[in-house]
Order: structure tokens, then sequence, then C-alpha cells
């Protein structure tokens, strides 16, 4: 973690996370990769048509002029497919962003007057090709937000949000199962069978990787009970895991908790961070034995491992 004095120096001003938006509309929630630039962020993945607007309802705690910034990402920068707008109490900002031929970067909007209270913000998608949108950042003068993904970055974002600067607590477990696809259902569903404390992290807002109602593959090959069982679906085609879980007293699932740390004593893994994509609280979750199911992700933060505590 930054010192304070370094964490001080970085432009003062209100942060508007996208994810914490109020009414994603048409946008969603993407965050598998944040380790690689920086925070979830929002996608109008519209397949060509427009998405309906993403708002949310900001408090300005002071009157007066805010210099814009909005962090974007142009992604395919030979012909900008993922353009949009963002307006505030209804009046749209002259710039584009997802047009400037730059990765995930912040672009000035210029500046805005505002009064002390409640502001609308909306993003306006106008492609349907996957714009991008990781923040909103209105700053006190013209000095740009940081644009590293650092911990000292990680740090400003807290500290403009008002989150703790360690991680919460987030109790105690016999087994914590990292990677909610239907192997890492099906090893924390036997475990809280046989009356263990069990938490089941997932990075996804819906349980079974592949086998959820996102993609829809099931495993080939030899099936047991636990799996034909987890296989079952429900009428919008999602898998029941997250109910036979939810049925059992002993268990608990994290949805959209990604791991950021493992804290290790030698060899033996004693805890491990997670930080919640909606709202970016840090979690500390400590185990006896972990299990990583995680496998399908090649960009791993860290490798948390199968081992026991003590």
């Amino acid at each position: 973690m930054n010192s304070p004095a370094k964490v001080a120096a970085f432009p003062s001003g209100f942060l508007i996370e996208a994810e914490d938006f109020d009414d994603y509309g048409g946008w969603v929630l993407d965050s598998q990769f944040e380790a690689q630039m920086g925070s979830p962020y929002l996608l109008a993945h519209g397949l060509g048509r427009p998405v309906a607007n993403a708002t949310t309802v900001a408090t300005i705690p002071n009157s007066g002029e805010y210099t814009v910034w909005v962090r974007a990402k142009d992604w395919v920068p030979s012909h900008h497919p993922g353009r949009f707008l963002l307006s505030i109490n209804g009046v749209p900002l002259k710039a584009e962003f997802g047009a400037n031929g730059q990765d995930w970067s912040w672009q000035s909007a210029g500046e805005v007057v505002l009064d002390k209270g409640s502001v609308t913000v909306a993003l306006h998608d106008l492609t349907g090709f996957d714009g991008r949108c990781d923040a909103i950042f209105l700053g006190v003068d013209a000095t740009p937000p940081p644009n590293g993904v650092d911990a000292a970055s990680r740090a400003w974002r807290k500290r403009l949000r008002g989150l703790p600067e360690h991680p919460v607590d987030a109790g105690d477990y016999d087994v914590i199962v990292v990677g909610g696809g239907v192997s890492g259902c099906a090893a924390a569903l036997t475990a809280a069978r046989l009356g263990q404390r069990v938490a089941l992290i997932h990075d996804r807002p819906v349980l079974g990787g592949n086998a959820s109602v996102e993609i829809g593959l099931m495993p080939r090959g030899a099936q047991g009970k636990v799996l034909k069982e987890l296989s079952a679906r429900t009428q919008d085609g999602d898998l029941v895991a997250l109910s036979l879980l939810e049925a059992e007293p002993t268990a608990k699932v994290f949805l959209q908790h990604r791991i950021i740390a493992a804290v290790k004593n030698g060899d033996r893994i004693e805890s491990v961070d997670a930080v919640k994509a909606r709202g970016g609280v840090e979690r500390r979750f400590r185990a006896r034995i972990f299990i990583d199911a995680w496998t399908a992700c090649t960009h791993r933060v860290p490798t948390v491992g199968c081992a026991s505590r003590g």
C-alpha cells in the first residue's frame, strides 16, 4: 500500500465506478479482466443494436466547476465499433468515447458546472458493438486521474469510494473452493454434505462455468451422482447448483468475487483475499483446506493451489 503522501498527490474529485451504477439498462457487468485493466467495467453487448442506457444518481458534495473524465477503451482503433456518449442531468456531453484509438485510458470530456446535491448520469450506447466504460471522474481541476494498474491507483480508488484500506473479515471455514464451475460446485456441495463449513468463491454472476446459462455446455464423459444432480436446469436454463448449495446450512456462496491475494505461512495457505465486483469491498477468507477449481482462467492472481492449513 502506498504512503498517504503519495496517494494525496493524486487528483481530488468525485469518482463514479460504472459497475456501481443503479441501473445497468442493457449494459452488462464484465469483471473477468480486472487484473489486466484495473477494474470491472460495463459492456454494451448488443450484437449490433444499441442497448438501453445505463443510469445512476450521484451526490455531488460541493457546487462548482468539474472536469469530466471517462475511462474507456477503443477496442478496434481502425474503425471504433464501441462508441458511446455520457450525459449529465439529461444533457449529453460533446465527447464521444471508445473512438480515440487508445487502450484503457482516461479521456477528458471538458468542464461542467454542477450544484451540490443529486445529479443523474447516463451512458448512451451508439453502436451495440461492445462499448466499454470503466469509470467517470469529476475532478476539481484539470489533472488527469491515475491510469496505472498498480497499488497506488487502487489506493486512490479506495480512498475516493470510502472503502477500507485492508480486507474485512469474511470468517473461518473448513473448506474454501475457488471457482464455481461444475467441478467447483461438486466439490463445495460434497464437502457441505459431509458437514464441513464451506465457502464457494466465484467471479461470475452465475455458477457452472462453461455449463452455466451464459454458455450452456455440459462436461462430457462419465458423470457421478453429484454431477448429474448439478446438471439439472431451471426454466430459464440456469443450473440448479446455486439452489442446492443454498439449501445446505454449512455452505455459503460468494458470487462476483475475484481472488486477488493468498496469504501463506511457509508452504501452507492461511487465507485468501477476494474483491467483490460491485462495490469493490475486499474480504479475507480463512480455512483449513483450499481447493483451486479455477483452472479455466489463464490469468490467475495468484495461484491458490490445493492445500491445507495447520
